[in-house]
């Protein structure tokens, strides 16, 4: 580790590969300052002290970063706990729970998670290649290490803990354009909206930095762990198993209820199934093993089961054509030798065809029997259901291992004239929320379609305008300043007269000076009134990952039902189908319960419309609509309201 006196006594010994900094945090820039001097290019910070301590630790970690940038150096810190590479025998941490050797990477935005993934891999006997320790980020981010570990020769999966992606278009790029594809599983902390910016939509709000997050984890095929046991799993199974190329699980336990339970894990799980044995296998079965109570899946050897019934079972159902994967489950009955088991189980690992998953349950004898199969390789998991989920893992990341998916093909239409006077009027105003109007216009320009409407400012040029449009109406209040509209009153549907037109009017005007007397008052709409099934679609640029389109169901039932579903631009026409077909706005478009199936190529031409706005227009934070009116098949799609606000880069 270099000091001020280290740093001093090799200046004359040449260029230093690699430094790490820990010294007291007063130090840390004079010595970064003597390194850059020497040409050194790399270097760990441990120290800690910077932006984690508040405004004078962001100014001497921004000190730091600008040695960093004029010298071309690329630090890993500071805050951090060092790195490990098992391989080559690097070791700059200082923990005393150095991991064995193994094939799965490790990194850590926490030095004490670090130490916990230490203690992990000890104990579970599953190696690591790389450890490395983050802390700040000030340079070294998920990015650069998933584009370094992509080529490690070492290293076959990747596990990642990480409290929020530093650079996340970054992020997306590096995974997107790994050398090698390899499964990286991440355990994201932090499940709350508290990263993203205060949102004035519906799907603003609801689409907060967590879900966005399990938006790109989807779009990249990365795993996320709910929590630090299923990241350990997950680790563990990757590391241990050869890929699960059927969906079909054959369960092998000597506990019916434990297979049960395994059972249940698979009809609720969405990648893997109960496999269904063929008439062949169970014949062998109950040949072999004239014991067993069920030759049926799950497989119930009975609380006296010999090591030997296990293995023959396993030798059968392996090549069973339906079967992709083996769990083998047991309890500690006294009938039953757990470690003989065990040893058989470690013996025969390497020739079987397919993953193996075993769940020794109980406390003190099924943990000796565990660690054996541990020593051999075996991955072993505390409970059925989380042996179930790290096979249905395996299967997951298969699927979608190689399938890189078709490209949009977005309208071409030339929006962006049309918005740009609209955001520079906008601007011009101080502005950043934009009325009614000038969102519908965003959307007019780029062919989305509106209902014919009109603004008044009196109620007998609204009923006026109601006669011209024709009846039956939608009145709205229209203010930049009010977002929510029914939430005041300031919305009445289905006036069918002048008379009501006039009434509606004076209704909406009143509330409104009620509820928010202070709002900037731009008149009352008027639109023709379609109808459909109400569905929202909106854009909002996450800081980190940028356009994200959501879609669910609209109206009212958009924050009651809080369903919504996100995609990141650019995504593609599989991304696009799943956003839409995984909702249940979709069922009801469909035609649920006897419903005539809506317009559901209008709808999606909209939404190719606002990915098409997306790209165009970076200015634009978020836009929504609500409700798109879906209507019946070839009756067309209409967006009856936009509410938009702007940011802008030099803000």
């Amino acid at each position: 580790m270099c000091g001020i006196e280290s740093i001093t006594s090799v200046e004359k010994a040449g260029t230093i590969d690699l430094a790490v900094i820990s010294v007291p945090t007063a130090n840390v820039i004079p010595e970064m300052k003597k390194l850059a001097a020497m040409g050194t290019k790399h270097v760990i910070i441990i120290t800690a002290g910077f932006k984690e301590e508040g405004a004078d630790g962001r100014r001497l970690e921004n000190e730091l970063k600008k040695i960093a940038s004029d010298n071309n150096m690329r630090i890993i810190g500071p805050n951090c706990f060092g790195i490990i590479d098992t391989h080559s025998g690097i070791n700059t941490t200082f923990s005393s729970l150095l991991p064995p050797r193994g094939n799965a990477a490790l990194c850590s935005q926490s030095g004490a998670v670090g130490a916990t993934m230490f203690d992990w891999s000890r104990s579970s006997r599953v190696g690591v290649s790389k450890f490395v320790s983050l802390g700040n980020k000030m340079d070294v981010c998920e990015a650069d290490m998933i584009s370094y570990l992509s080529t490690d020769e070492d290293t076959e999966v990747i596990g990642i803990y990480s409290e929020g992606i530093s650079d996340g278009r970054g992020f997306i790029r590096s995974v997107q354009g790994m050398e090698k594809k390899k499964p990286i599983i991440i355990l994201k902390s932090g499940r709350t909206s508290a990263g993203s910016r205060a949102a004035s939509s519906h799907t603003g709000a609801l689409a907060g930095s967590d879900s966005i997050y399990n938006a790109v984890f989807r779009k990249l095929n990365i795993l996320r762990a709910k929590d630090i046991d299923e990241m350990f799993d997950l680790i563990s199974v990757f590391s241990l198993s050869r890929p699960m190329e059927k969906d079909g699980i054959a369960i092998i336990t000597n506990a019916g209820g434990l297979g049960v339970m395994a059972a249940d894990a698979c009809s609720d799980d969405d990648w893997v199934t109960l496999a269904e044995l063929s008439r062949r296998s169970m014949e062998k079965i109950s040949e072999e093993v004239p014991s067993a109570a069920s030759v049926h899946n799950p497989i119930d050897l009975r609380g006296d089961a010999k090591n030997d019934d296990v293995i023959k079972v396993i030798k059968i159902i392996s090549a069973d054509e339906a079967v992709g994967g083996v769990i083998v489950l047991a309890s500690p009955l006294d009938m039953i030798d757990l470690n003989s088991i065990a040893e058989s189980l470690y013996s025969v690992k390497n020739d079987i065809r397919i993953p193996i998953a075993v769940c020794f349950a109980g406390g003190s004898v099924a943990e000796e029997a565990a660690a054996i199969l541990r020593s051999g390789g075996v991955p072993t998991f505390a409970t059925p259901e989380r042996a179930v989920r790290a096979l249905s893992a395996l299967r997951e990341y298969g699927i979608n291992k190689d399938f890189s998916g078709t490209p949009l093909v977005l309208p071409e239409v030339s929006g962006r004239p049309e918005t740009l006077k609209v955001i520079t009027n906008v601007k011009n105003d101080g502005r950043i929320s934009l009325s009614e109007e000038e969102g519908k216009r965003i959307l007019s320009s780029y062919g989305i379609p509106v209902p014919p409407e009109g603004t008044a400012d009196s109620a007998h040029e609204a009923a006026e305008l109601a006669e011209k449009i024709g009846f039956p109406v939608v009145m709205k209040i229209l203010s930049p300043d009010i977002h929510h509209k029914t939430d005041i009153g300031g919305v009445i549907v289905g006036i069918k007269s002048h008379d009501e037109a006039m009434d509606a009017y004076e209704t909406i005007m009143a509330r409104t000076m009620v509820a928010m007397p202070d709002a900037k008052i731009d008149g009352v709409s008027i639109q023709k009134m379609v109808s459909g099934q109400e569905v929202i679609l909106s854009l909002i640029r996450d800081e980190q990952f940028g356009p994200v389109i959501s879609f669910g169901l609209g109206g009212i039932y958009v924050e009651i039902l809080r369903e919504i579903s996100n995609a990141v631009v650019p995504m593609t026409s599989e991304e696009l189908d799943r956003m839409i077909t995984s909702t249940k706005a979709f069922r009801l478009l469909s035609g649920a319960r006897g419903k005539p199936p809506a317009d559901i190529a209008s709808m999606k031409d909209i939404i190719l419309r606002m990915i098409k706005i997306a790209e165009d227009n970076p200015e634009l934070y978020e836009l929504e609509i609500n409700p798109i009116m879906v209507g019946k098949i070839r009756g067309g799609s209409w967006a009856v309201d936009a509410l938009a606000t702007l940011r802008f880069d030099d803000e």
